[in-house]
């Protein structure tokens, strides 16, 4: 009898220790009860309540699944019943100055009805952005978004919204331009003047930034001239002989010898004797003169002077060495003949250029290429010499970019007497833009976030909240707001690094 009752009792004790086992299975399956200090959140139709284990997080490889943890996520209506469908867990912190991007998916495995259970690892510490999506079957999506801390236990609810069918994406960011409340702090008087934390107000400024930038001197293109002539010849006497000499507009550059030029010389003279002859036959005076006006014309196309051809009908003897004058005032720059040179029709024998006035190419970055326009006033110094200061305008800005420095090429027009200014030199210039009225925000404001921009905008009552704004002109330690911040607002302009470290660490209803 006693060996039966024993037999029972063991059979028993198997069927009470199996169903602790399935118990204790179900309950790792579903990832166990929440705590009771997790309270639900109304997003869109759906009531959910989210906790996370461990608790704090703790930093685990994702492949790694001792030390990956695991969020909880429960979903019902606001009956009370659970949710049919899937969830999404993107755990995720955003580019923070060098920092890139981090995202952490969650492996979802659905439980009890309603109940969803995320694993995911933290590649490092810090305050993390939880974003929930809800999928029910047959009913528009929802999101809600919690922040998470490895040194702060629970998870902080930052808000919910339902989600729009036409977006598709499980992250929202966490500090959108639209939401001007998410990730807001709140800090006291006393802790704000302790922490050196300053506002400003914003308004309406008159921006105007200079550009210094390197230039070099440069010939005015639009005064430079060449010496080319339209017949063959030979230099005999040589008057500019060296590069660099300073010639003015009519000083003879050089005597020239021409067969051509010699016929020419003699049809004129004849002409001319021909007309003198004439004026009292009235048949033939009309067609003589004609013929004395169309030599001096074929004389003065080939480049001679009419002084010269004046000087040639005085004498009425061609000249064997004929004068070629400078047709500019300026110096030589080339110099291709020397006494003797036998040149032909169109060879460049002279290039000469004015130094009064002169360019200045001055080389501006890509970044500041598009403040740069045409008319604007620059200041142009040259370092190595004791002559002040010399204004010119911005005459032209060159449509493309040195594709070795990435700068962009403005020409600058400015007087020079005595060329005090020598092409080639190297000289300082400064680029002045013109007076803009812009809603302005202080540089020290601006915390760059990788590709974004945050300013922390204070919202009364000790509330201050992040805030990303798109920012253009820079100009005397202020940034042009294009969008983001409206006038009048107060933005932190001191202690801003740190109010943004404690919205990370804190959600906004959480206070010092």
């Amino acid at each position: 009898m006693s060996g039966e009752w024993t037999k029972r009792r063991g059979r028993s004790l198997a069927l009470a220790r199996a169903a602790l086992m399935a118990l204790a299975f179900a309950g790792c399956q579903t990832g166990g009860p929440l705590p009771a200090d997790v309270t639900m959140q109304t997003i869109g139709s759906w009531q959910v309540r989210v906790s996370n284990a461990p608790d704090p997080a703790q930093v685990g490889a994702g492949s790694d699944t001792s030390t990956m943890a695991t969020l909880t996520v429960v979903a019902r209506d606001s009956s009370g019943k659970p949710m049919r469908g899937a969830a999404d867990v993107v755990v995720s912190m955003p580019a923070m100055g060098a920092m890139p991007y981090m995202e952490s998916r969650g492996k979802v495995q659905p439980g009890r009805p309603g109940v969803f259970r995320a694993t995911y690892g933290l590649p490092m510490g810090g305050e993390w952005d939880v974003t929930v999506r809800l999928r029910p079957e047959n009913e528009p999506p929802a999101e809600a978004r919690y922040r998470l801390s490895t040194s702060i236990r629970g998870l902080a609810f930052a808000g919910g919204t339902p989600a729009s069918g036409a977006r598709t994406s499980a992250a929202i960011p966490p500090a959108s331009s639209l939401d001007s409340t998410a990730g807001a702090v709140t800090i006291d008087a006393a802790r704000r003047q302790s922490l050196g934390i300053r506002t400003e107000r914003l308004e309406i400024r008159e921006l105007s930034t200079t550009l210094r930038v390197p230039g070099r001197v440069a010939y005015d293109e639009a005064h430079q001239a060449e010496v080319a002539l339209k017949f063959n010849g030979w230099v005999r006497r040589l008057s500019a002989n060296v590069t660099g000499q300073g010639v003015r507009r009519g000083d003879v550059l050089f005597t020239v010898y021409s067969p051509e030029l010699w016929a020419a010389q003699q049809e004129y003279i004849e002409a001319l004797r021909a007309a003198r002859e004439d004026q009292g036959k009235t048949a033939l005076a009309g067609s003589s003169v004609d013929l004395a006006r169309a030599a001096r014309e074929r004389l003065i196309l080939w480049d001679l002077a009419p002084a010269d051809i004046d000087a040639i009908a005085r004498s009425g003897q061609p000249l064997q060495a004929l004068p070629m004058r400078s047709p500019v005032a300026g110096v030589i720059t080339e110099k291709n003949v020397v006494l003797g040179s036998a040149f032909q029709a169109g060879q460049v024998l002279f290039r000469m250029a004015r130094l009064d006035p002169i360019w200045v190419i001055a080389s501006v970055p890509q970044e500041e290429a598009g403040l740069v326009r045409r008319g604007m006033s620059a200041m142009i110094r040259d370092s190595y010499s004791d002559a002040g200061a010399r204004h010119g305008l911005v005459s032209f800005v060159y449509p493309s970019l040195d594709s070795m420095t990435r700068t962009a090429e403005v020409r600058i027009s400015t007087p020079n007497p005595g060329g005090r200014l020598s092409p080639g030199a190297f000289v300082d210039v400064v680029l002045v833009t013109p007076s803009l009225q812009r809603l302005a925000v202080p540089e020290s404001a601006v915390l760059p976030t990788g590709d974004r921009h945050v300013v922390f905008v204070d919202l009364g009552d000790g509330r201050l909240a992040p805030r990303e704004v798109q920012l253009g002109l820079r100009a005397g330690g202020y940034y042009e707001v294009q969008n983001g911040l409206r006038a009048g607002e107060l933005v932190v302009t001191s202690g801003n690094f740190l109010v943004a470290a404690e919205s990370k660490l804190r959600s906004a209803s959480q206070k010092w």
